[in-house]
């Protein structure tokens, strides 16, 4: 019998061109407790841009068929397209892969559910690359919360925006658009790029240590400050939970400063939580006791790998399992039912760094911090961009 901590479980990366160069990085530069069994990706200069893969001699595969025609994998680190998720997924559990799959891990309840089937029946784990759901701060903050050491929650908000230009949607044929290739994609700032912090308040919201809080209403505005994207670039939107708790957020790309917030805050009945880029997840009681859980980012961003591998090892599962992200889907949806109201072009400026161009809408930091500051939308108090 192996020893579970002698055992080096078998690493499948799948897609290491964008957010995968990160587990391609922290898996070839570091010890996470297994090794890389080998990398699938269709990019035919992966080398050139990979020297690490021919140093460390990892093959390379273009599919995963090809992959489990020749080896095996004990984990899958799923990094692909959004549209291609839930048939990757389903192929590494059908062929005995736990899989560690990158936000978000589709874009159907439906898809969701047959996901989690596929994974009880495979007996294997699907866990989800919501990384602030592996931070220890942010464990050790809702472990109070659900003890109800703060009482009830009241209401939630936060500002995360983040610039993004030419070069971040030339990066790909899905980004900014809402399908492509006959499957949706829905790709946004509130889908992908800026999406953890709103995840991250559903998650603390959340009934139990492993799910995320339910959603039932929503009111918002979204618009398209970029006109070379299909989908909406700016969010301005407040949801109701189940349990009648707002929670707003505010997010976008065409802005002038490189980022904006992260600034989040939470309201109890004994209690107020902030946090923000840098800053610690801090509770001021009613009482005036200040309790610090740990900075923001003060886990590592790679945690979910050592956390998948070493749940390999034991045999047991992270708690980020494939319901992590569903009110996070469900306000997905919710978002893209909204008009997209296109900015007039009159108030976009054209900032020039480097070699990437950024479309700036005029205001539009002012105007989240306003609206953020009087928990409403823009157009709720005469705000318009």
């Amino acid at each position: 019998m192996i020893e579970k901590q002698s055992f080096r479980p078998r690493i499948l990366l799948v897609s290491v061109g964008m957010f995968g160069q990160k587990y391609l990085a922290e898996a070839t530069g570091h010890d996470v407790g297994g090794d890389v069994a080998g990398v699938v990706d269709v990019a035919p200069d992966l080398a050139e841009r990979f020297p690490v893969i021919a140093e460390k001699n990892i093959p390379v595969y273009t599919s995963l068929r090809s992959f489990f025609e020749r080896d095996r994998a004990d984990l899958a680190v799923i990094s692909s397209p959004i549209h291609l998720h839930t048939s990757m997924v389903l192929e590494c559990l059908k062929n005995g892969a736990h899989v560690l799959c990158e936000k978000p891990l589709c874009l159907t309840e439906g898809e969701t559910l047959e996901l989690a089937e596929a994974s009880r029946k495979a007996g294997r784990f699907l866990a989800l690359g919501w990384q602030l759901n592996y931070d220890r701060a942010v464990l050790a903050l809702k472990r109070d919360i659900l003890a109800g050491r703060f009482g009830s929650p009241l209401r939630f908000r936060c500002v995360h925006a983040m610039r993004r230009g030419r070069n971040y949607y030339a990066r790909s044929n899905w980004a900014g658009r809402i399908t492509v290739d006959g499957r949706e994609v829905l790709d946004s700032p509130f889908m992908n790029a800026c999406a953890h912090n709103f995840q991250l308040m559903t998650f603390l919201l959340g009934g139990a240590m492993d799910e995320p809080v339910g959603l039932k209403e929503m009111k918002g505005e979204v618009w398209r400050g970029n006109p070379g994207v299909e989908n909406y670039d700016i969010a301005a939107l407040r949801f109701t939970t189940d349990g009648g708790v707002p929670v707003s957020y505010y997010t976008a790309h065409p802005l002038k400063t490189k980022n904006l917030g992260q600034d989040g805050l939470a309201e109890f009945e004994h209690g107020t939580l902030t946090w923000g880029k840098g800053r610690p997840f801090r509770v001021t009681t009613d009482t005036g006791e200040t309790i610090d859980y740990g900075m923001d980012g003060g886990t590592p961003l790679m945690q979910k790998l050592y956390d998948a591998v070493q749940c390999v090892k034991d045999g047991t599962a992270p708690l980020c399992g494939p319901k992590a992200g569903l009110a996070h889907l469900q306000a997905v949806r919710m978002a893209q039912t909204l008009p997209i109201r296109d900015i007039d072009p009159s108030h976009v400026e054209w900032l020039e760094e480097g070699d990437d161009l950024f479309p700036c809408v005029k205001g539009l930091e002012d105007a989240f911090l306003a609206a953020a500051e009087q928990w409403a939308l823009p157009g709720e108090i005469g705000l318009s961009l």
